[in-house]
């Protein structure tokens, strides 16, 4: 009995053997699940940082009453404003594949302003204007490849403007108003260390134009001051550095390595 069973056992795995001598295929191995590919959302998370650049500024003046300052109703004249911006911004993402949509607020101090000696008789009047300040809100939509992030942006922006004349004569006159307008645009952003994000973005900034009115102090005290500001359309040139909190920010891989 225990022979015929031993002598069962061996066909029983001779008989395979003998199907692969003969040149038939061994069974197909169990399928193994591939590994996901899908790279994780780095991008994903809130962000707060700072920036620094600068900013110009190409606005007409049009004197529409004649007054203190002008010898004709119409008079006008263009200056040319430059300066330095610094702020902060903070503001959230949200990717989604390689896409990333987001929104950000932001404030910058500005130094962007001119002087404009003598446009028109009097020559010795001089007149300036002085960009103090800038706030936006915008949206951002990006594409995201690794551990860079080329964006759009668009929103709505404010900015403080102010104007000032004077003569020789020693009369002044200022006026100041918060102009609204909108936003548009576009940013490179790269992951340098882990979460420390570096950036360069433009962005053009249209104002509304406004008429300022005040009057007049020094020497002749009270007289109107009108001056209607077009063109107050501003270009700032920005350096970003931020960084990002999220669920893949820490410990990521960035360009200079990861910590």
């Amino acid at each position: 009995m225990n022979g015929r069973a031993l002598a069962l056992a061996i066909a029983v795995v001779a008989a395979p053997l003998g199907a692969y001598a003969d040149g038939m295929p061994p069974p197909a191995a169990p399928a193994v699940a591939a590994p996901c590919c899908e790279a994780a959302p780095i991008w994903t998370g809130v962000y707060i940082g700072t920036h620094l650049g600068g900013a110009w500024t190409d606005p007409s003046w049009t004197f529409p009453f004649v007054e203190t300052f002008n010898t004709a109703t119409g008079q006008s004249f263009s200056s040319s404003a430059s300066g330095a911006v610094w702020g902060g911004h903070v503001g959230a993402n949200y990717q989604l594949h390689h896409f990333l949509i987001g929104v950000e607020v932001s404030y910058a101090g500005s130094r962007l302003r001119n002087s404009v000696l003598g446009p028109f008789p009097p020559i010795s009047n001089r007149f300036g204007i002085d960009a103090t300040d800038l706030f936006t809100v915008s949206g951002r939509l990006g594409i995201v490849h690794g551990q860079y992030l080329l964006y759009a942006k668009t929103g709505y922006a404010n900015s403080q403007l102010e104007l000032t004349a004077g003569s020789s004569a020693g009369v002044v006159a200022r006026a100041a108003q918060r102009e609204g307008g909108w936003l548009v645009g576009a940013g490179l952003e790269s992951r340098m260390v882990s979460n420390i994000i570096f950036g360069l973005e433009y962005n053009y900034v249209g104002l509304a134009g406004d008429r300022f009115r005040s009057v007049t102090a020094g020497t002749i005290t009270g007289a109107p001051f009108n001056a209607d500001i077009d063109n107050a359309h501003m270009h700032t040139v920005l350096a970003r550095l931020s960084i990002l909190f999220g669920p893949h920010a820490c410990c990521g891989e960035g360009l200079l390595g990861k910590y």
